[in-house]
């Protein structure tokens, strides 16, 4: 049956509630700078001072009340280029809308969770998370029985006035959606399992990587709406190399295994022909963490970082298959999607209690520990914006938690606010 995609639904579809924090005033409109920068202090030592400053000011709970198992920022940034981090500065105007360039689209932020998928617009409303799209793919079938629809995961496919998002998960399917069109264009079809992990191609927007209980996982051609190639390979995640040339997926054992990228014109398979890939034709790496279930990779300088549910995080060299820092984050046995900042110095990963941890990638060093005394279920997901100036991150029963930078003269203002109560 076809999906259920709405232009601004209604309220039921999500949302803002009052984050309940000390930290609830209002935001007047300026232009955010940090505060006390200092030509002694380097911008990385400048963004740590960003990250130390977060605190809640936005809670949003959507109506699904399932766990949210994805968040992505359309960063565009095959078609995009701008400042980012602290080098990034907006201005407002006097409503307290962002002033950006229209082809700037990282305030536009997808959620995964239950059967939906919802689009936000993150700053051109001020403090809240204003929903844009909603789509639903909870259609009743015939026989009036719920198909199982639960959605894992997403990603963002460029196109001139438009913007794709492909999505899947339960249902084996990688749907197509027009988020300027509000409709499906597509569902892509092959798999026979739960698809767990969707990637977009890091040079074009027209191909994409699936990876599926099933024990494949499946290059497509989203234009010609066709598999291009079947990757015989157990595995829960996957990751392009930044060339697009090869990939390295990651399994529930732990096992690591990099892959070509199939060219069907050079192998003379251009009439239409899915290329079969086995095994053999793979090269397995080396376990870097045991024999744990692997639920998150990046490539990261050059580099891949990966994470297993146990909270073992690897900093490692693919090629030389030599570890460069080692990471034990307090996440608890929880499987979540960590996030890397745009200028690769920094992630951040959420626990099985709530917590959303930042470190420097670089130094090892844990910059933040960012908690609500609300905040006590497992975060499935997380991420920076593209000024490094707020982390969201969400999970259990459908919340989604906002950290935005609070400068130093507002946190004294409200510390001596808190004092005088």
């Amino acid at each position: 049956m076809p999906a259920n995609l709405k232009r601004r639904p209604s309220d039921t579809s999500a949302s803002n509630m009052d984050d309940g924090s000390d930290f609830s005033q209002p935001s007047t409109p300026k232009q955010v700078k940090i505060e006390h920068e200092t030509e002694e202090l380097s911008k990385e030592e400048r963004q740590e001072r960003v990250f130390a400053n977060l605190r809640l000011r936005r809670i949003v709970k959507e109506n699904h009340g399932s766990d949210i198992n994805q968040l992505s920022f359309f960063f565009n940034n095959k078609n995009f280029s701008a400042p980012y981090g602290i080098d990034q500065s907006k201005t407002f105007d006097k409503r307290g809308s962002v002033q950006r360039d229209q082809s700037d689209t990282s305030n536009i932020l997808v959620t995964v969770g239950g059967p939906q998928i919802n689009v936000y617009d993150n700053e051109h409303c001020g403090d809240h998370l204003d929903i844009m799209s909603h789509f639903n793919l909870a259609v009743e079938s015939e026989e009036g029985s719920p198909p199982n629809k639960q959605l894992h995961s997403a990603c963002w496919l460029h196109r001139p006035e438009d913007a794709l998002i492909a999505t899947a998960g339960a249902d084996s399917k990688i749907h197509i959606l027009s988020l300027a069109n509000s409709e499906e264009r597509a569902i892509l079809s092959g798999h026979s399992k739960t698809i767990t992990d969707l990637q977009s191609h890091p040079q074009n927007d027209r191909h994409i990587l699936s990876t599926s209980k099933d024990g494949t996982v499946r290059l497509w051609d989203v234009e010609e709406e066709k598999c291009l190639a079947i990757y015989d390979v157990d595995a829960t995640v996957s990751v392009f190399h930044p060339s697009g040339a090869t990939f390295i997926t990651a399994g529930a054992r732990g096992e690591f295994r990099e892959w070509d990228v199939v060219n069907l014109e050079d192998d003379g398979m251009d009439s239409g022909e899915t290329a079969q890939i086995d095994k053999k034709q793979s090269r397995l790496l080396k376990k870097m963490h045991n024999d744990s279930q692997i639920d998150c990779i990046r490539y990261v300088n050059g580099n891949l970082l990966s994470k297993s549910i146990n909270g073992r995080m690897e900093y490692w060299d693919p090629v030389s298959e030599k570890s460069i820092r080692s990471f034990r984050v307090k996440t608890g046995e929880n499987f979540s999607r960590f996030d890397v900042s745009l200028n690769e110095s920094f992630f951040c990963v959420g626990s099985n209690s709530g917590a959303i941890y930042v470190f420097n990638l670089h130094t090892g060093k844990q910059i933040a520990e960012l908690q609500h005394r609300r905040s006590t279920k497992a975060v499935r997901c997380c991420v920076f914006t593209r000024d490094c100036r707020s982390v969201i991150c969400a999970g259990e029963d459908g919340f989604i938690w906002r950290y935005d930078y609070i400068d130093d003269e507002i946190l004294k203002e409200w510390a001596n606010g808190q004092k005088s109560d």
